[in-house]
This record gives structure tokens, sequence and C-alpha cells, in this order.
């Protein structure tokens, strides 16, 4: 449930929801035609689950630490306001082009309001010291059986809320204290698929804010290849809903924007002995000219 009237209690993004989140946002906001209509209703569906968590806290927020009159106060509860009329009061229409209005108008409101948080977040008495979260995953792939020469990339399906079959990620998972990242990759992907594998190259760095001053970094890493048939065991806990093995070309089906790109990179890397270095799945040097 949100909390509405707390500015301590957020509520609670999975990881690397925000990122996810402002890229649905920007894949709408720059697209200069109508997407697919299902690539439509997925983000739509998106954006409306963050407005509907984050507006009743952004409201709150600025109300209980602005003054009443402050612009900024005023700009975050019309944002908030807005944003909850355009997704509880308004719909997409009829045909293509009246959907891709209103997923737009939801695209530009989301980005409003990821801006009001980020400055809510600062506004507290001590400036939090920076935190990184590091994260550790392993491209691993196996020839694909439906088209000859071609790879299917190893994926898992977390049990979070999110669009069904659309979630998939690389496995892995989050660094312990004092943990190498890629001790973390081959603990964690022993953890959520059975598989103990060696990390063979370090194929990315993806940097994606999670909001104020924390931030997460992912490594991804490539692993020494298995011999005969790849086994995967998901745990007994209910973090995993699933796996799949995903072709290159299904990517956009079964992940997010941020997730495809990451791991298309990930396999650009692997074939042509590089590193890349990325913000939210794109290549960090032209994110940051």
């Amino acid at each position: 449930m949100p909390h509405a009237g707390r500015r301590g209690a957020p509520p609670t993004l999975r990881p690397e929801a925000e990122a996810d989140i402002e890229s649905t946002a920007g894949l709408i906001l720059t697209a200069s035609m109508p997407p697919p209509a299902e690539i439509m209703e997925a983000a739509a569906a998106e954006l409306r689950r963050f407005v509907n968590e984050w507006a009743p806290w952004i409201k709150g927020a600025a109300r209980e630490s602005l003054p009443v009159g402050n612009p900024r106060r005023v700009a975050a509860e019309r944002a908030a306001d807005e944003a909850t009329y355009r997704a509880r009061c308004t719909g997409p229409g009829d045909g293509l082009e009246s959907a891709f209005g209103y997923c737009r108008s939801l695209a530009a409101i989301t980005r409003e309001l990821l801006g009001h948080r980020r400055t809510l977040d600062r506004t507290t008495a001590v400036e939090p010291a920076p935190c990184v979260r590091v994260a550790a995953r392993a491209l691993i792939c196996r020839p694909s059986p439906a088209e000859t020469g071609a790879q299917d990339v190893l994926m898992v399906s977390p049990s979070h809320p999110g669009a069904p079959g659309a979630n998939f990620r690389l496995p892995g998972g989050t660094a312990a204290a004092d943990e190498p990242a890629w001790e973390t990759m081959a603990r964690t992907v022993r953890e959520e698929t059975g598989l103990a594998v060696r990390p063979a190259r370090l194929l990315v760095t993806d940097w994606a804010r999670r909001g104020g001053a924390e931030a997460d970094v992912t490594f991804v890493y490539a692993v020494v290849p298995h011999e005969g048939d790849i086994d995967v065991r998901l745990p007994e806990t209910p973090e995993l809903a699933g796996y799949a093995w995903v072709p290159v070309g299904g990517l956009g089906e079964r992940c997010s924007p941020h997730q495809a790109r990451r791991v298309k990179a990930a396999l650009d890397a692997a074939r042509g002995g590089t590193l890349a270095e990325l913000r939210l799945g794109s290549p960090a040097y032209a994110v940051a000219a």
C-alpha cells in the first residue's frame, strides 16, 4: 500500500524498477510512430502501476516537507493529481493512434513524477551518503534448437509483480558484504539455477539509478561453457516463477527494454572480445555525451 503521508517510508520498488520505468517512458516518448499494440498495452500497464503507487506518496511528501505556496510543493501536488487522473479516470480510446496518445501522456507525467520523487528524496536535513549496490549475473547460452547457427540465452523470471512472462532477466543476484563480483555471480547463479559456473570474462558493467543517492552497478560475465546438457533446477523458495531459453529475437517479448539492451550488449561483447560500459543498458559514453 502507498504511504501517502510518510516521506520516510515510500513504496518499495523491486530492484531496477525505477530504471525500467524510466526506460519504458523514454521508449514511448521518443517513438516517432505508434509501437505495436501489445507493446503499448504492456507499457501503459507498467506506467499506471508506477503512478498508482507513487503519486499518493509524492503528494503527501510534498505537503509534509515543503511549506504552503512553495512552488515545488505546488508543482508536485499538481503532477500527482494529474497523474492519478490519467491513470484512473482516462483510457486509451479506440484505434492505435488514440492508444499511442494516451500512452505518451502517461509516459510524460511519469517522467515528471520521477523528477519530483528525486527532488523530494533530497529534501532532508542530512544529505544521505551515496550507496551503490553491486549485482553480478551470467550470460549462459546454448545452440538454438529452432534456428541453425543461432543461440538462446538462459533467463529467469522473478516472482515479483510484473507483466506475466515479460519480466525475465539474466540469472544472478546481489553481492554480499566484501564479496567480489565474480564470486557473487558464481554463488547466486548456483542458488537460482543449480548450475555450477566459473567466470571466463567480464562482458558488461551496467549502471542504473535507484533513487536519491542510490544506484545499482551490474556486472555480466561470460562463463566457462558446460559440457553436454544444461540441467537447470530452480530453488524451492518462491523467489523465481520460472526460467526460459530465450531466442535473441524474442527478448522484447520476455523482458523489459532495459534488460533486452543489456543482454544484446553482452552478446556483442562476447562475440567481439570487448567490454561494454552501459547506463540503463545503453552505451554509457553516448548517454553521457
